[in-house]
């Protein structure tokens, strides 16, 4: 059997599996409110009973999302993890959606073409939906290359624990998996792919000042006139959020570059590659700056992109913030933090510095919250899996850019990080507008991303099958 042969058997089924992915879509799964989870786990459940999967669902506790699992076991030499969400963002404001935002409706939208407009169209729902149906087309022909592991997670907008306590937990039952995989629509708008060895940590925290902690306003805002003479939270907190960062908004925090694990000779060759495609004007349009805030080169720039650790102040909220002016003075201000992990910076680790570094310069009153954190996670150029999904974008025409580390995060440090074993992800597929309203994906790309899983998968059996000179 040929992948082409595959790869028909989906052109001539794509009515069925694109009516598959949009009835799917319409069910909400709102990862913040809950909505529409639980129909959302048990339909994906069926899909993998069906496919002939031993599955079940697993809450870290009552409050969590479930986590649908499934074991297929098709008597392959090979076994591979697939991880996929299935949670969704909120829709905002629903007058801001053109058409309804779970309704899957298509459209002709220039210069895509048809388009499916949805909440989670992009980010990631129909790419999960498109991957098991990439692996029923195998499995009906009897061509499934690998044994596979599903973890299709419910929390991931959210940063929930079950996903991670269910693989801690079930070590044992997957220590046959010898790699780990992750598809998603991964073309930008010209038809070129990103393929990225791993992802950057994330720390996330809220700074709390309170006035009365240290004698100033406790019992709401005051009159402004105040302060001259009483000290004012907002300001001792953005004194206190200062020393963080250097007067280049780099990191600054006691101890912290030390943690700091230097580049490979190999991720600095990737480096040095990728600074020939890289087209900074660009990528600068693209986040609607004219600047980076560094000068440099393009691979100085990226590599400081790549291998350093960054801290972002994500949000503040304190005192009156509607139109007009209100002459208060705030008795507490809250900060919201994010500090991008690298290679071998711990999350516990980080906070503990951060706590330290406050204490030292005499900010001890300001609380530190905590919310669920992502280590970071890498793997090697050299490993099947990365050639594998390598192959795979070649195979389909499409010389891919790699990536030595994204610095997003992602919960893809459940394969390194826990079962052991190194991961890649890539897949065809374009879409925009994840998290904002209006929210699509091209249909015709949603056929070529479920094309190149099934290329990937058996790019990855023929590669791990043999013995390649590293």
């Amino acid at each position: 059997m040929s992948i082409e042969q595959l790869h028909r058997d989906i052109d001539k089924n794509w009515a069925k599996h694109l009516d598959t992915t949009r009835k799917i879509l319409r069910i909400p799964s709102i990862s913040s409110t809950g909505e529409g989870i639980q129909d959302s786990a048990d339909t994906l459940e069926r899909m993998l009973k069906e496919m002939g999967a031993k599955t079940t669902q697993f809450r870290a506790n009552k409050k969590s999302h479930p986590l649908v699992y499934g074991h297929l076991d098709v008597g392959a030499k090979k076994t591979g993890a697939i991880y996929g969400m299935y949670d969704v963002q909120p829709i905002g404001d629903p007058e801001a959606w053109e058409y309804p935002a779970f309704g899957a409706t298509i459209v002709n939208k220039k210069p895509y073409g048809e388009v499916v407009i949805n909440r989670g169209a992009y980010n990631s729902k129909a790419s999960l939906v498109g991957t098991l149906l990439a692996v029923r087309t195998m499995l009906d022909r009897n061509e499934m290359p690998v044994n596979m592991h599903f973890l299709l997670e419910g929390e991931e907008e959210n940063g929930g624990q079950s996903l991670p306590t269910f693989v801690r937990k079930n070590k044992a039952k997957m220590k046959d998996a010898d790699a780990g995989f992750w598809f998603d629509f991964c073309e930008d708008s010209k038809g070129g792919v990103d393929i990225s060895l791993g992802f950057k940590g994330c720390v996330t925290f809220d700074l709390i000042c309170e006035g009365k902690t240290r004698g100033g306003p406790g019992d709401g805002p005051v009159h402004s006139s105040v302060a001259v003479i009483l000290e004012s939270p907002v300001l001792r907190l953005i004194q206190a959020a200062s020393t963080l960062v250097d007067e280049k908004q780099d990191p600054a925090i006691d101890g912290m570059m030390k943690q700091v694990e230097k580049p490979s000779k190999q991720d600095l060759k990737l480096v040095k590659d990728l600074a020939k495609r890289f087209k900074s004007d660009e990528y600068l349009r693209e986040c609607g700056a004219t600047r980076f805030k560094v000068d440099g080169t393009k691979e100085e720039i990226l590599r400081k992109y790549c291998f350093e650790p960054s801290v972002n102040v994500a949000g503040m909220l304190s005192g009156y913030t509607l139109d007009g002016y209100s002459t208060i003075l705030p008795d507490k201000a809250l900060m919201k933090v994010d500090i991008r992990l690298v290679p071998n910076m711990t999350m516990e680790g980080t906070r503990t510095l951060v706590r330290k570094h406050l204490d030292r310069r005499g900010f001890n009153d300001i609380e530190i919250t905590r919310y669920e954190d992502y280590p970071w996670s890498k793997v090697s150029f050299d490993e099947d899996v990365t050639q594998a999904c390598i192959d795979g974008m070649k195979y389909h025409g499409v010389d891919p850019k790699i990536w030595p580390i994204s610095a997003g995060s992602a919960p893809v440090y459940i394969f390194d990080q826990i079962l052991g074993i190194p991961h890649c992800g890539t897949g065809l597929g374009f879409g925009g507008r994840a998290h904002a309203p209006n929210e699509f994906a091209v249909v015709s790309k949603m056929k070529d991303f479920e094309k190149s899983a099934v290329t990937t998968l058996h790019k990855y059996a023929e590669l791990s099958g043999k013995k390649r000179k590293k």
